[in-house]
Order: structure tokens, then sequence, then C-alpha cells
């Protein structure tokens, strides 16, 4: 029978507590936070219940551990308090925690205000959300603290941000000694970083009041099917490790498996334009220090959902650099009229990254093609070229043989740091993977546009491009611009 100082387990077994029934790792790992030690790093794949998890530990800390009042100064109010990788994300850990309490037909009366951000209790108690910052959560009485998702913390300029919260809001929890409570949960990303180290010096026991925990997807979630994990892992083997088997992958790996690349090269040479339909061409443009890359991507006309690289080309910028502003125009008015001439022949629409001078994407318009720009910004680079990497382990991207190409889809390298993760294109000679991007650029297009991605029928990592770039979707095709200006098309100097 539930009373005010029932155990974790017994309260969310007892219909009248939270009354939740648990699946078997939630079940051993709230009955380890129960027992002790004070620190939980719980490592654990997509899905696995982590966020319910952290609820209920709040709840119990909150509601049901009386004698933690003894901790704090008469009228002061304790603090439950869940941090994530965002305020959004943190106030669904107390939305759940509502929902539970509310339904509790012993504790419902306990709630005196709820909102999104906080539920203040009868008891003198709080559940809170904090956001993902040091500010703002010094000197507050923190009895339990969940860091959710603590792998990918990151600031508004993508760096890690779990250390500074970790060092602001963990010793609040001091005053509570081995009856604090404090959970940091994350699928890992990268073998670097507070998540990572702190899993690692648990695991060791090294940290004397810590203890590690770790679980894949299939084995703290029954049911998510075996069927859909083969799948995933077909898709993105390597992202796979981290997401759903719950690896500490380290960095510097390569992006796109060698195997997979050469499984690819299954056409004898350029496709003429009649053997594809809906051309895509990805162009990474430039005239200076790098080369111009272009590829143009179709469908296969047997299978809509396969795609066919039709042609990849490089032009390479002149040896001799143009000082004189109308040679320099010449010579890009060339490059650009030569793209122009094989993206006609194919029929194709245009994609191009933000960095294309204006004046670029209105020569081609005037030319006839439609142009769309694709922003690239750290996460949607990754997003283009994870795409890539989903369509190559399907098997649904056919490559003929372009050994530029080939060599810088093979240089392709992801970087892991603390709370992201980023696909490197690097430098080689007079390249600097312009054909790589090109490719990846037209493969995501199709995806965008509903044409056919690797899974079939669904949109690019279950996203809209809306989603990607914040905002509503526009007609892809918008061929409205300003004329031609001026100035040179020069860029990349």
């Amino acid at each position: 029978m539930l009373t005010r100082s029932s155990g974790l387990l017994a309260a969310c077994d007892d219909p009248r507590g939270f009354g939740l029934p648990l699946w078997p790792f939630q079940r051993r790992l709230l009955g380890s936070v129960e027992k002790g030690p004070r620190l939980h790093v719980v490592a654990a794949g997509r899905r696995s219940g982590k966020s319910t998890s952290a609820a209920l530990v709040l709840l119990w800390d909150a509601l049901l551990r009386p004698h933690l009042a003894a901790k704090v100064r008469p009228g002061e109010r304790r603090y439950s308090v869940a941090v994530a990788t965002n305020l959004r994300q943190a106030r669904l850990i107390v939305a759940a925690a509502r929902a539970i309490v509310e339904r509790s037909p012993a504790l419902k009366g306990l709630v005196e205000n709820a909102t999104d951000d906080e539920l203040l209790f009868a008891n003198g108690t709080a559940l809170t959300a904090f956001p993902c910052t040091s500010r703002g959560g010094r000197g507050w009485p923190i009895s339990a603290l969940v860091l959710d998702e603590a792998a990918h913390m990151v600031d508004t300029d993508g760096n890690s941000a779990a250390e500074s919260v970790w060092r602001a809001l963990v010793p609040s929890t001091a005053q509570f000694g081995d009856e604090g409570r404090v959970i940091v949960s994350s699928t890992p990303w990268g073998q670097d970083g507070l998540f990572a180290s702190l899993h690692a010096q648990a695991t060791s026991g090294e940290l004397l009041d810590a203890v590690a925990h770790h679980a894949s997807t299939a084995d703290a979630n029954p049911t998510i099917t075996p069927e859909f994990l083969a799948a995933e892992e077909a898709r993105d083997p390597e992202g796979f490790k981290s997401e759903y088997l719950a690896e500490f992958v380290g960095g510097g790996a390569a992006f796109l498996d060698p195997e997979r690349i050469a499984d690819a090269v299954t056409l004898p040479a350029e496709l003429s334009p009649e053997q594809a339909t809906g051309w895509v061409a990805g162009i990474d443009p430039a005239f200076s220090s790098d080369p111009f890359g272009l590829a143009i991507v179709g469908r296969d006309r047997a299978d809509p959902h396969r795609l066919v690289l039709g042609v990849a080309h490089a032009w390479k910028p002149p040896k001799k650099k143009a000082l004189a502003f109308e040679e320099r125009r010449r010579v890009e008015d060339a490059v650009l009229a030569e793209v122009a001439a094989v993206c006609k022949r194919y029929g194709a629409h245009v994609v191009t990254d933000q960095y294309a001078a204006q004046p670029v994407v209105d020569f081609l318009r005037r030319r006839g093609l439609q142009v769309r720009t694709h922003s690239m910004s750290a996460t949607s680079k990754s997003a283009v070229f994870a795409e890539l990497r989903a369509r190559l382990n399907a098997g649904r991207l056919d490559l003929y043989h372009h050994g530029d190409l080939l060599a810088e889809l093979r240089r392709l390298r992801t970087r892991y740091a603390a709370g992201a993760a980023s696909v490197v294109n690097p430098r080689r000679g007079g390249s600097h993977g312009d054909l790589a991007q090109a490719l990846a650029l037209a493969t995501f297009e199709h995806a965008r546009l509903g044409l056919g991605d690797a899974r079939g029928e669904l949109h690019v990592l279950g996203r809209s491009i809306g989603d990607e770039l914040g905002g509503g979707v526009r007609d892809p095709w918008d061929t409205s611009g300003a004329l031609v200006s001026g100035l040179s098309y020069g860029m990349k100097f």
C-alpha cells in the first residue's frame, strides 16, 4: 500500500501511486536509483524510456521522500529539476510527470499549481524544468537533478553546454549529501565531453559515488521491432552504433562505407538524358581556389525510388589567377555558360548552396533554368550528406566510375565532439570535395521534393524542408530574381 515514504519501485507498481508498468531495463535502473548511490550515468539507445524514467525519479523525489524536508530551511521549497537540450524538451519531462500524478488517486491532491515549466506541490516541493544554461541555476536547493540527453547539450554557438550546466547545478545538490540524486542520461555522441567522461569513470569505478548503466534500444524497449532496427542499421550503420546500440563511437571514422561506395558503381558510363527522368543538378560553384562541381542525378525509369548519376564534372580554376575585373568576368561567364548548357541538355532543376553569389543564380535563371538555393549550415550540411549515406547504404544510388568523385566520397570523414557530430569534407590537392557536395545536394533535393528517398516514401531524416530551414515551404522552383548586377561572380577566393 502506498505511504508517504514508499519506495520508487513500489510507487510505480501501486495503481494508487504512479501506476506505471515498467520495462525490465527501467525497473533495473529505477531500483538502482532508489537504493543509491548518488550519481547515475545512463547510456541508452533511442526510445529507451529515458524521459519517462526521469519523470518517475523526479516525482518520487518530490512526493515520497518527506525526510528530505529536514535538509532545507523552514519555509524553503525543495526542488526536483529536469534540464534537457532545450527548455521545450525539459518541459516534456514536466508534462510526463504531470500526466502521471494527475492519474494517481493518492497523489493528485498534492498538486497546488501546474504550468508548462513547473509543478508546485502542497508538501513544499516543486518539479521544475530548467533551460540548458549555467545562468540562473545557482543557489537552488535541488535534491534530484536530471540532465537529459547530456551528450547533445549545446549552446547557441554549437559548443557543448553540458560542462557549464554540470558545474552550475550539481553543487546545488550538495546539502542533501548521499540522499541527493543526479541522473545524467543520453544517447552517446562521440568519445569526448562530459557525458562520455562520466560514463567511463563510473564504469571503471573511478567515481566512488556513481554507477554506470547501459542499454541498447533493443534491450530497453520491447516495443521496437527487430525489423525496424534492422532497417535502420542497413540505412545508416555508423549512426546506428551510437543512436540505437548506445556505443561511444570515436571521431575521425569514414563517413561512408568504402564497400557501399564500391557496390554503387554499377553504371558503365555517363547516362544520356533519355535514360532517366526527373533530373536534378547539384552545383558547388567556385571560380578561383576550388573546382566548380556539378553532379546531375535522375530517377531510374524502371524503379523511381532508385537514383542514378547521369554526369559529374568539375571545372578547374585557371592556373593563372585573373587580376582584372573584366578578365575574371569572362572566365566566370564561360564556366557558367558550360554549366547551363549541360543542365539544359538534361532538363535539370538546379540546387546550389548559399555561398553561390546571387549573380550566379540569376545567370542560370536567365538561361531558362530553375534554381533553388539551399542553406548549408553545419546542421543542414550533415542532413544533406546523411541522405547521401542513407541512399548508398540502402543500395538505391547507382554511380559510374568517376575517379575524382569516388576519391572524394572515400575521403569524407565523421568528426565527433561533445554534443555534436559533423561531416568533414577534407581538401586534397586542388579539390575540396566539390563533386561530393554537388552529388549530396542533388540526392538530398530528390528526397526534399518527395521524388523518392532512401526508404521509399518517407522524407529525408523524417523531416520536411520546412523543419530543416525552420520555416514554411515556398515554391522551390520560384524563378523570380533580380537582374545580374555589375558585381563579379567570384567567390571562395
